[in-house]
């Protein structure tokens, strides 16, 4: 049978990969590691100053854009129609997600910590798109993130999207 040092052997490993792999359960944001297909972004617009990674695959075909609007209190990311994340400062100290407007009932896939990814559906129960919605603290300045809701996006989409919030750094 099985020793007591070939169990742990086993186990261990399993605890300690638990942490990274288990959903909710890592709350500390790791260094800012660029990778070989990834571009840093460097966002100094009005109230909005930090850095963001994006996928160069992503931006192949499609040049990034960073704008201000309504008075400069909402900065939109965008590349392409597959990728608009808004953002906005905020006093809110919990996300929660954006109101359900019209005739759309939300449905959250993956909450992790500050980041929601969530299905917009409709009243006979198809899924229509998919969005990404995250508090998140650079520095001591609270924002708000999220999928632009005039977009439709899927899955990936949104999980691309969610992974560029995640990187956001001072």
């Amino acid at each position: 049978m099985f020793n007591k040092t070939t169990i742990l052997l086993v186990i261990l490993p399993l605890i300690f990969l638990g942490g990274c792999i288990i959903p909710g359960v890592r709350h500390e944001r790791a260094a800012l590691e660029l990778q070989k297909n990834d571009s840093l972004f460097v966002i100094d617009k009005g109230d909005f100053q930090f850095r963001i990674i994006l996928p160069k695959d992503l931006m192949i075909a499609n040049e990034p854009a960073v704008k201000l609007t309504d008075g400069e209190s909402k900065l939109h990311i965008t590349c392409g129609n597959d990728f608009h994340l808004i953002a906005q400062r905020s006093s809110q100290k919990q996300k929660s997600l954006p109101a359900q407007a019209g005739i759309f009932r939300h449905e959250i896939l993956d909450e992790e910590f500050d980041s929601s990814v969530y299905k917009r559906i409709l009243p006979d129960g198809k899924t229509y798109d998919y969005g990404i919605f995250q508090l998140t603290s650079v520095g001591k300045t609270q924002y708000i993130f999220q999928s632009d809701v005039e977009g439709e996006y899927d899955l990936q989409d949104a999980l691309r999207m969610q992974s560029a919030l995640a990187s956001i750094r001072m």
